[in-house]
């Protein structure tokens, strides 16, 4: 019985992601495994988010030696690259209801919830896009949802970037308002009010619709924003569609 490690590189070439590695199989009798040590990084990077992932850290909250952990993963980005991949959400099925939309609608809140549970994801994936096993069974399971809705190839790639680069772009704007507001030690809805009069100040010299636009932003869920952000896209890839009638 083996298992895998990350020490060797793919010959003659850079390390690259952790992805794109050729790995040596190892006896598998250690005393940790890689999906213990990854476990352990994602509970140290929920509580303080990256700069709170030191591998000494880890590697005391695993009674372990430091070295001991480089046998399983030889660097913090492949590390990092690991945790991302844990905890993408499981790979959507279709309902069987034949409503294509609304298979689209749960697999994108999935995803933006987990984004927000995990909200160091965001940050990372601007530098360690997610090409691991998990994200890749994700982004199939939509692209069959697509195809059984029968979008065009075209149609598909281009509904495939607005799902992902929406979902993702939502999260990063709901998670910046939320670590703000943790900051202040107030709830969203507490900063928002204080917010309030700055606004005010700020917006006056443009369209009252904009002034608008920002009370009832403040004023509603970070959910229920998604969810029509979300109904609107979806929308528009139905009209999109429907082109090819």
């Amino acid at each position: 019985m083996t298992e895998t490690s990350g020490r060797d590189t793919t010959p003659n070439g850079p390390p690259g992601s952790i992805w794109l590695r050729e790995l040596k199989q190892r006896p598998a009798k250690q005393p940790l495994s890689r999906e213990q040590i990854v476990r352990a990084a994602v509970r140290l990077l929920d509580e303080g988010g990256v700069r709170n992932l030191r591998m000494r850290q880890l590697a005391d909250s695993l009674n372990s030696a430091p070295m001991s952990l480089y046998w399983h993963v030889p660097t913090k980005d492949d590390l990092l690259e690991l945790a991302i991949d844990a905890v993408f959400p499981d790979p959507p099925s279709p309902s069987g209801s034949g409503n294509w939309r609304a298979d689209i609608q749960t697999c994108a809140t999935d995803l933006f919830e987990v984004l927000l549970q995990h909200s160091w994801m965001i940050e990372l994936m601007g530098g360690h896009p997610p090409v691991g096993p998990r994200a890749l069974a994700h982004t199939s399971a939509i692209i069959e949802i697509l195809e059984q809705a029968r979008f065009s190839p075209g149609q598909l790639d281009s509904a495939l970037s607005a799902i992902y680069y929406y979902t993702v772009g939502a999260a990063l704007s709901e998670a910046s308002w939320q670590a703000m507001a943790r900051q202040s030690a107030e709830s969203e809805e507490e900063w928002a009010s204080r917010l309030g009069p700055y606004l005010s100040t700020a917006t006056q010299d443009h369209p009252e619709s904009l002034a608008d636009y920002v009370k009832r932003s403040a004023s509603s869920s970070t959910g229920q924003r998604f969810r029509d952000g979300l109904e609107c896209m979806v929308s528009g890839m139905d009209q999109m569609r429907s082109m090819n009638s």
